[in-house]
């Protein structure tokens, strides 16, 4: 087990529960998307308990479409994040940005190759 990330193995595969967020942004508000992520490491990250990492993917062929990806130790945590005060206000600023209201998923691994 990979008890220093706080993963458990289930079934061969790591127990990480994986949201994905589409975005696309109101024209001329691609920076602010990215500094909003930024804002959001400085200020949420470090009490997100639970969360393991994320990024944010800028599409090359659209400027105003981005992918977040934000991995959790299992879906119980990601729960507790979505509901957090503070994350729902920072979604709400996100949502703002937004043309049309991002769509988010959870995932779970299915296959994985490092």
């Amino acid at each position: 087990m990979d008890q220093a990330a706080g993963r458990r193995i289930r079934r061969g595969r790591l127990a990480t529960f994986i949201v994905v967020c589409t975005y696309r942004t109101r024209a001329g508000e691609e920076d602010a998307v990215v500094a909003l992520h930024e804002d959001w490491q400085r200020t949420l990250h470090s009490r997100t308990r639970g969360y393991l990492s994320g990024e944010l993917l800028h599409s090359v062929q659209d400027p105003r479409a981005f992918i977040a990806i934000a991995r959790y130790e299992d879906e119980e945590a990601a729960v507790r994040a979505a509901s957090d005060p503070e994350h729902v206000a920072w979604q709400r600023r996100l949502a703002s940005l937004m043309e049309v209201e991002p769509t988010c998923a959870g995932h779970v691994c299915a296959w994985q190759v490092s």
